[in-house]
């Protein structure tokens, strides 16, 4: 049962570095040893958000350890998309400093009509680009879209749709809309990933909301890509060649199956 489990992987968090965050990078691998997370990852704003940290921050993500208070660590970014034609607000020389991409809206930058048809169009076309892996909490009422075409595409294109725990908690409509979006994930067999959205080390790999919403849904656990870290590692060792030499099998593997 999809209550008796949990994440194992934590891929959507937010450190210090995003000013409306309060954990230092060695305080959120902490948390994330304590709940029993094998991988950590780490992923500030991007620089269209008015919080983010300076580009300079992702470029020096060579100086983390790959293991950090015994949890392995993949170094990203939540990139914003800016507009109705899918455009990040990092190209692809800045997105090669980092090893997992998110794909977000967020109000802050987002200055022209958000429509469902622009919004879709703006989704269809992040499909497009090679470097983002998830799209981020498509489901908070200030970013309607197509539901049922765009999470196709999202499965076409190898886009993994987050549910996210924060938007769930805290954001307007995004409890309501996120029953239909993986109601349709499940009938399609969209692979998700669940994720926190962490901007304190308490919150990390905690995602009580989420497995009850799921838990309803009757989810098929097997769509949930992070109930095993060693999904995302092969993952992120297929795509941009990381080595987790040392990866330990996640005890819920067969589980999750």
């Amino acid at each position: 049962m999809l209550n008796k489990l949990r994440i194992r992987a934590d891929l959507h968090t937010h450190t210090v570095a995003s000013t409306h965050a309060y954990s230092t990078v060695s305080e959120m691998a902490a948390a994330a040893a304590q709940t029993g997370l094998q991988l950590l990852g780490i992923t500030d704003h991007g620089p269209g958000s008015p919080d983010s940290p300076h580009v300079w921050h992702f470029h020096n993500y060579k100086i983390l350890p790959r293991i950090i208070n015994g949890v392995y660590l993949l170094k990203g970014v939540e990139a914003n998309i800016m507009d109705e034609f899918g455009t990040l607000d990092m190209d692809e020389y800045e997105l090669s400093f980092c090893e997992w991409v998110i794909a977000s809206y967020h109000t802050a930058c987002v200055h022209f009509e958000r429509t469902p048809e622009l919004i879709s169009q703006g989704y269809r076309k992040v499909c497009e680009n090679p470097l983002v892996d998830v799209i981020g909490h498509p489901t908070t009422a200030m970013f309607p879209f197509d539901y049922e075409p765009v999470l196709k595409l999202f499965k076409e294109a190898g886009k993994l749709v987050e549910i996210n725990e924060s938007s769930l908690q805290w954001k307007q409509g995004a409890l309501e809309n996120a029953k239909t979006v993986y109601a349709l994930c499940k009938k399609h067999e969209i692979p998700i990933i669940l994720n926190t959205d962490a901007h304190f080390a308490g919150q990390v790999g905690k995602t009580p909301v989420a497995i009850r919403l799921l838990q309803d849904l009757d989810f098929p656990a097997r769509l949930i890509v992070n109930l095993d870290a060693g999904r995302i590692m092969d993952m992120a060792e297929k795509k941009r060649g990381i080595s987790f030499s040392t990866l330990q099998q996640s005890p819920f593997g067969i589980e999750n199956e």
